[in-house]
């Protein structure tokens, strides 16, 4: 019998992952698709709506929210473009 690990989830950029999560609605604000919730970025809150949608995957969220100290549904997590830090 062949065993074999399990495959390592990819886990997007930032900016990619920002991008997709704005593709659903905001659960906090409710802003509409395409735009994003504030000029600084995006509610907590759409990325676990845009998780549930199969916008993004699990691993994705973990990225985005393991770097944040503390959040709640009104967190904003700022877009980075690719590249920049």
């Amino acid at each position: 019998m062949k065993v074999t690990a399990p495959e390592v989830p990819t886990v997007h950029s930032l900016h990619e992952i920002c991008s997709a999560v704005r593709q659903a609605n905001c659960g906090h604000c409710w802003q509409v698709p395409g735009k994003p919730c504030t000029l600084e970025g995006d509610h907590v809150a759409r990325f676990g709506r845009a998780m549930r949608r199969g916008l993004i995957t699990g691993p994705d969220l973990i990225a985005v929210l393991q770097v944040l100290d503390a959040f709640t549904n009104t967190t904003i997590v700022r877009d980075v473009p690719d590249g920049a830090q």
